[in-house]
């Protein structure tokens, strides 16, 4: 299972039941189901939290991530931006979202948890949603 970035956000600030929904699934990972990101997940996620103006949580949120129970946060492979076209192309995704999805097939993953529907256009990945 791969988590994008709004499943960090969600988690960590909403009250609302993405926010709910995103903890229920951060708890079973904490559990034993094992979960992978990206740095790139986490870069999209520092920019949302600098853009909104939550500096001072910055380095609290990032470092929460990295000591997360059973979550891989795994370097994004050289050739990914290659194979990012190709879904660009296919789905007309937004680049960020193709870079996810190459990533996901690089680790030979076809699960995403994210609140971004564009997901669904790719016929290869299963999006669970928050």
């Amino acid at each position: 299972m791969y988590l994008d970035a709004n499943f960090f956000i969600f988690a960590k600030f909403s009250e609302e039941r993405k926010g709910m929904r995103a903890r229920e699934i951060l708890q079973s990972i904490i559990s034993g189901r094992r979960a992978v990101t990206s740095v790139l997940a986490i870069d999209e996620a520092m920019w949302v939290l600098r853009k909104e103006g939550w500096n001072t949580v910055l380095r609290a949120f990032v470092e929460e991530i990295y000591g997360m129970r059973n979550l891989d946060v795994r370097e994004v492979p050289a050739l990914v931006p290659l194979r990012a076209l190709d879904f660009i192309e296919r789905y007309n995704l937004r680049p960020r979202d193709a870079f996810h999805v190459a990533i996901m097939e690089e680790f030979g993953m076809n699960e995403i948890v994210t609140d971004d529907a564009d997901f669904d256009k790719v016929k290869t990945i299963t999006r669970i949603p928050l």
